[in-house]
């Protein structure tokens, strides 16, 4: 009977690595690909052990310098006097900040999760659970981005507790100096769980310097690192409130394993961030312009498509299921809302010219003009040459590396 049970657990790890690296075109925004000596890091015994503030554990003298060493490395990647890199998901650091900074009652301003606005800090996640009200910032559409003139409007208007700027939809820059100089009696916070590597790279925007007081987010999208996630400021009061607090009332133990692979992806991106994340953004403006080309939907034409790694797909809700399961029986995977990514793509060595042919074969499945069985042969004819990753350190035994 065991042995039935780990058949089929080995089988389906086979299948999947196959199908996902091998045959697919990985078009999610939120996924990426970490690196073979980040992916190291998570099998090492830093796996099976614990650490803690207090020193109640012994024998953690090398998972504390581990620890140090990836908040040292943060803070030069990010600019930033303070870090921590306990939280494990970008939710879970939203839910320090929001558990430090606010009590019952407060008002939250987000981004609407209509616009794309992230749920889990709205009434159905973590605005429920503690007791907030949460607002949400004017957006406009067409712009796909925050109405900074109406934001500030309302700033002047609700007076909100805390403001998050960050979205699941990001193709632009969020207006964070322009809306947060008119919200100087409540703390600003940028949730870059998105855009984390594209701000490693010194590109999109930096928050830390633009009014916010934090940037948190998740580490395994643009930041092509473990799943996990970061918690950074340069204002002391603000970021002790949420550190301090963080353990135990949110987190305990932290994945030191998740800890070390994160330590080697930020050394990654301190040498290579820059170029992958101009990479990133100039196949994301390819993309958009072949989407274009081939009669596809696109928002955010008249500002060229995006700035980020997200090209978002003009389609209503309805439709954009039915072709997100077109497009996955085609092996081009996408999500349910049609944001399209092209942080993996990146990674994994394709650039503009491979960005026309995946807005050709994207067009292809959204008008329905060829079977999936002829997408599918091209997609694999297309990722053959693309399944290792670039912009990553090869192992320390070889040496120094030039970025």
């Amino acid at each position: 009977m065991s042995y039935h049970y780990l058949e089929r657990l080995e089988n389906a790890v086979k299948q999947h690595e196959l199908w996902r690296n091998t045959e697919c075109l990985n078009l999610i925004p939120s996924e990426n690909f970490a690196s073979p000596e980040a992916r190291r890091m998570l099998t090492t015994d830093f796996c099976n052990r614990y650490t803690a503030p207090d020193k109640y554990y012994r024998g953690s003298r090398f998972t504390d310098e581990v620890q140090a060493l990836a908040e040292d490395i943060a803070r030069k990647v990010f600019n930033a006097r303070f870090a921590d890199v306990r939280p494990l998901s970008g939710h879970i650091a939203d839910m320090g900040v929001l558990f430090a900074l606010t009590r019952r009652g407060d008002k939250v301003l987000s981004v609407d999760p209509e616009d794309g606005g992230y749920e889990g800090i709205t009434q159905k996640g973590l605005g429920r659970i503690l007791g907030l009200t949460n607002i949400y910032f004017p957006y406009d559409r067409v712009a796909v981005n925050i109405d900074a003139k109406e934001a500030k409007r309302l700033i002047e208007t609700e007076r909100p507790n805390l403001i998050v700027f960050g979205s699941s939809f990001i193709p632009f820059p969020h207006p964070v100096r322009e809306v947060s100089s008119a919200s100087d009696d409540c703390v600003c916070v940028y949730d870059g769980s998105h855009v984390m590597g594209l701000l490693a790279g010194g590109e999109f925007q930096d928050p830390l310097r633009e009014g916010c007081s934090l940037l948190v987010g998740s580490t395994h999208k643009t930041f092509p690192g473990p799943q996990g996630g970061i918690i950074m400021g340069n204002n002391d009061e603000v970021f002790r409130k949420v550190s301090t607090d963080l353990v135990p009332m949110v987190v305990d133990n932290a994945h030191w394993n998740r800890i070390a692979s994160l330590a080697l992806t930020l050394v990654e991106m301190m040498q290579f961030g820059k170029a992958y994340a101009q990479a990133v953004i100039k196949n994301s403006q390819a993309l958009g312009k072949a989407l274009a080309e081939n009669n596809v939907l696109v928002r955010g034409a008249a500002k060229g498509y995006s700035r980020s790694h997200q090209v978002l797909l003009g389609y209503d809700k309805v439709k954009s299921e039915f072709l997100a399961k077109r497009l996955e029986e085609s092996n081009i995977i996408s999500d349910n809302l049609l944001r399209v990514g092209t942080c993996e793509v990146t990674r994994m060595g394709m650039g503009p010219a491979q960005m026309e042919e995946i807005g050709e074969l994207i067009g292809l499945v959204v008008h329905g003009k060829k079977p999936p069985d002829f997408v599918k042969k091209r997609v694999k004819t297309l990722t053959k040459d693309f399944r290792t990753p670039r912009y990553v350190l090869r192992s320390i035994a070889e040496g120094p590396q030039k970025a």
